[in-house]
């Protein structure tokens, strides 16, 4: 009896230690966007397609590729709150003006009250017209959604 109680005690202590590393796939905030147009998020300008952002850290982003395997760029982005914490993830997305791209303005995650704010920033000439040549319209994916 007593070797099965030390036993048991050692088995919760080491699933104990286990259960953070089980819970790192939620930390990182994994959420796909799908846009048609380019669109810029901070200082980097997506072409049209489809990117996974991953949180690395508290305010810093990570943009990848569809497939989640090639780095687009890191983003540095600040605390940004909302009232209504529903259970989709959010993009927030402006709406291009003159030669400027859509950018990308806001990123929530479901349930979360508190996401990041992404700084507007003008990209120059060349690198506006080289993205625009693939889509018309900026649009969200993965249970995600644009607003204007």
């Amino acid at each position: 009896m007593n070797r099965f109680k030390i036993t048991f005690a050692l088995l919760g202590l080491l699933t104990a230690g286990f259960a953070p590393s089980m819970r790192a796939d939620a930390m990182d905030k994994e959420t796909r966007l799908t846009t048609n147009q380019p669109l810029q998020v901070g200082n980097i300008l997506l072409a049209p397609g489809q990117y996974v952002f991953k949180l690395i850290e508290p305010g810093v982003v990570s943009v990848y590729n569809a497939e989640g395997t090639q780095p687009q760029g890191i983003i540095l982005g600040w605390s940004a709150y909302r009232e209504d914490a529903g259970d989709k993830k959010l993009f927030t997305v402006s709406q291009s003006q003159g030669n400027q791209p859509a950018a990308l303005k806001y990123w929530f995650f479901p349930g979360d009250k508190s996401g990041l704010e992404f700084p507007a920033k003008k990209l120059e000439a060349g690198q506006v017209a080289g993205s625009k040549k693939k889509g018309p319209v900026t649009g969200a994916g993965d249970g995600a959604s644009g607003t204007p």
